[in-house]
């Protein structure tokens, strides 16, 4: 299930079990803050509460002080990044395909193997790249 709240909603909701919650922006004061990551971790649960800043406009590091809680900082992921956890998501996905496709596709494999003049391991890496939906990466 994914909840979609404004702030205004989130404050009259009161739903059970939620493990994540996404700030999209800091909120203007730390009573705000709290009560948005509240929201998760409940009745002795676990959760994680993820805000999203821009460190050049945000009273992140106020609410970090007057909250009390220390932050943990990550920048956002750069595209290579991305790429490099979409190929194992991919490769996953193709270890749970059928053997039964193998020979409907083998001769195009094998002749593209030979005719490419890459390894199998990079024709391998292209293909992990389109079932991931790349055909580039930019920096």
């Amino acid at each position: 299930m994914t909840l979609v709240a404004t702030n205004v909603a989130a404050r009259g909701l009161d739903i059970n079990d939620v493990q994540l919650i996404i700030q999209c922006e800091p909120p203007r004061d730390v009573e705000a803050y709290i009560h948005r990551s509240g929201r998760t971790g409940r009745a002795g649960n676990s959760g994680v509460a993820v805000m999203l800043y821009d460190p050049r406009r945000s009273n992140f590091s106020k609410i970090e002080r007057e909250s009390g809680v220390k932050f943990e900082h990550i920048s956002a992921p750069q595209p290579a990044d991305v790429a490099k956890a979409a190929g194992v998501e991919a490769a996953e996905i193709i270890n749970q395909i059928s053997d039964s496709v193998i020979p409907a596709f083998k001769a195009a494999a094998e002749d593209l193997l030979n005719t490419s003049g890459l390894s199998a391991v990079e024709l391998l890496s292209k293909a992990l790249a389109k079932a991931a939906g790349y055909s580039e990466i930019k920096s």
